[in-house]
């Protein structure tokens, strides 16, 4: 018995140009793993964004694609005006398509790894939950990127009681989260310390399809708000990059 699409509406915002194609490829490449409906929506009056956020609004998008503006560098991610507004409360996830995505080599299977950004929080939770739903779905495996950033400086007292509470418990909650996901879902956790945005960026570019975050932990539920890390990491990751709403 085949399983329901997880993305029975997907939505590729059309322009005729580059990153409309880029849109419209990564779109066929998800329906073709998820079994959904393919819609490519060209705006030829009134605001592209308004429309697109309207079918959000009636149900008739579960999922909306976009390419990068033509200012991203090739290969890398970079949201246009549009979707710089659908992350402003649009109710459905929105992928953003790296630039030139449409001349890559798609012959091989490319949505087979996938990376959440985790930071405990329920927001990053329900990226998590999302990308365990695609692994599943498409058979991958999935990276779950828990990023510690670096104590402040401070008495070397603190410092020690600053690391004990923060360091382990974090990588606890990491562990916990990806023990918590069914073992078909093949998740591993990833610890890193440093900058997050930074750290985010480097591993995009290391064999990764997709990257899963999450949207900001204010604002209403079920809508995209995005927050300061993930509005830095869709300005230059180099693999397409999903926004899952804030979770109700």
């Amino acid at each position: 018995m085949a399983h329901p699409p997880l993305y029975k509406n997907v939505v590729a915002g059309y322009e005729d140009n580059e990153r409309g194609e880029d849109a419209r490829v990564l779109a066929k490449r998800i329906v073709e793993r998820d079994g959904g409906e393919l819609k490519v929506v060209h705006v030829e009056k009134g605001s592209p964004a308004d429309a697109l956020g309207a079918l959000a609004e009636r149900g008739d998008a579960d999922l909306i694609v976009l390419g990068s503006t033509h200012r991203a560098h090739i290969g890398s991610v970079s949201p246009g005006s549009i979707a710089e507004h659908l992350l402003q409360g649009a109710r459905c996830r929105l992928v953003i398509a790296p630039k030139s995505y449409a001349e890559e080599d798609h012959s091989g299977d490319r949505l087979r790894v996938l990376a959440v950004g985790y930071d405990g929080m329920a927001e990053s939770q329900a990226a998590l939950e999302e990308g365990a739903k695609l692994c599943l779905k498409f058979g991958g495996s999935m990276k779950v990127i828990g990023v510690a950033t670096p104590v402040p400086a401070m008495g070397a007292a603190a410092a020690a009681q600053a690391g004990a509470e923060a360091g382990p418990d974090f990588q606890t909650r990491l562990n916990e989260a990806v023990a918590a996901l069914p073992p078909e879902v093949r998740a591993l956790p990833v610890l890193e310390r440093g900058n997050p945005v930074d750290k985010l960026l480097e591993l995009s570019e290391v064999g990764i399809d997709l990257l899963v975050l999450g949207s900001r932990g204010f604002g209403p539920v079920m809508r995209l708000l995005i927050g300061s890390v993930s509005s830095r990491v869709i300005r230059g990751a180099a693999c397409p990059v999903m926004v899952v709403p804030r979770p109700g």
